[in-house]
């Protein structure tokens, strides 16, 4: 949809790279102090590394946050190689993670929700996967705002909050793009200021189902 086609200021808070024991957690304390869901797109090899791991996408989870799939390796290299997509490999990456997802969260779940890593917007050869993920039912998310923190040079809290209102300006549907990998302790330390932010705006926080 559009932005504003429905007429509210909604905004979905959205981590990549994911789960990791030094910032998973204090993201996830973060928007249940602040009532706050969002969608967490998983890489499975990730998930699969340790109990600990399990268990954060668990209490992701069971919080009432959203679940989403980011393939299984995030190789550029072997997803994506001379910047053209290998179908096969992301397909079955895809799928490896889904069994992943199931194997922690029960077979009952499901997710139609994926974010390929670096956007569907940067890799050339895109559209037999655009048609396997419509044969699939299957979704991609991509973003229209961030906090840049995976890009350039290393930012500290302020400065993240400061690229989240300057890239949320005049939308009034924004997809932020954060991560919650190894080394973004900043984003988790931003993170109560830019839900205050985002609040102080008007916007609805929605997840992506």
């Amino acid at each position: 949809m559009p932005d504003g086609a429905d007429g509210k200021k909604v905004v979905y808070l959205t981590f990549d790279d994911g789960p990791s024991q030094t910032v998973t957690p204090t993201i996830l304390d973060v928007l249940k102090n602040e009532n706050v869901k969002a969608t967490f797109f998983i890489v499975g090899h990730a998930l699969d590394s340790s109990d600990a791991n399990k268990n954060l996408v668990r209490r992701e989870a069971n919080e009432g946050n959203a679940i989403g799939n980011h393939t299984y390796s995030h190789d550029y290299k072997y997803l994506f190689p001379g910047s053209t997509v290998n179908i096969n490999n992301f397909t079955s990456d895809i799928e490896k993670t889904n069994q992943s997802l199931k194997n922690v969260l029960g077979s009952d779940f499901s997710t139609r929700a994926i974010r390929i890593p670096g956007g569907h917007m940067s890799w050339k050869g895109i559209q037999p996967l655009d048609d396997w993920f419509k044969s699939n039912d299957y979704h991609y998310i991509d973003w229209n705002a961030e906090s840049g923190d995976a890009e350039g040079k290393r930012k500290n809290a302020n400065e993240l909050l400061e690229q989240v209102k300057k890239t949320t300006k005049g939308r009034q549907k924004a997809i932020i793009l954060m991560h919650d990998t190894y080394g973004k302790e900043e984003t988790a330390k931003a993170l109560p200021q830019v839900i205050e932010y985002l609040k102080t705006q008007g916007y609805e926080f929605r997840t992506m189902k």
